[in-house]
């Protein structure tokens, strides 16, 4: 009896440890930092190429169009927002990070692709 519940509790935990590696394997959500998320979560369409580009700059870059990121971005981080001259970028101050949004992004090899890319800088 005692063998049994111990092997049912090795089988659980295998389990368990194997969803949690496959559920982080399998997200496709970059590493994000938590001065960022105190501020906001995680863009939920960022590309894989997202990533952390200094210790206090993130980078996103994601195929979603410019509108729909600023759209989704003012619903969760409140301050005063502001648009550029020609509208291709927006931008605001809040807890600590700078939130920029801009229109179109580059790949690796440096050509501009349709997208939007945001930038999240910690400031002091």
């Amino acid at each position: 009896m005692l063998r049994k519940c111990a092997f049912t509790f090795f089988v659980l935990s295998l389990l368990v440890i194997g969803e949690v590696v496959t559920a982080r394997a399998g997200s496709s959500a970059p590493s994000y930092p938590d001065w960022a998320a105190a501020v906001v979560p995680a863009y939920p369409h960022a590309l894989p190429s997202s990533r952390l580009i200094t210790p206090k700059m993130y980078g996103i870059a994601t195929t979603d169009p410019m509108p729909t990121v600023v759209a989704w971005y003012k619903s969760r981080v409140h301050g005063a927002w502001s648009e550029s001259e020609g509208g291709n970028t927006w931008s605001v101050k809040s807890g600590g990070v700078r939130i920029q949004i801009s229109a179109n992004f580059y790949d690796e090899s440096g050509k501009e692709k349709p997208g939007t890319r945001v930038a999240l800088t910690r400031y002091p």
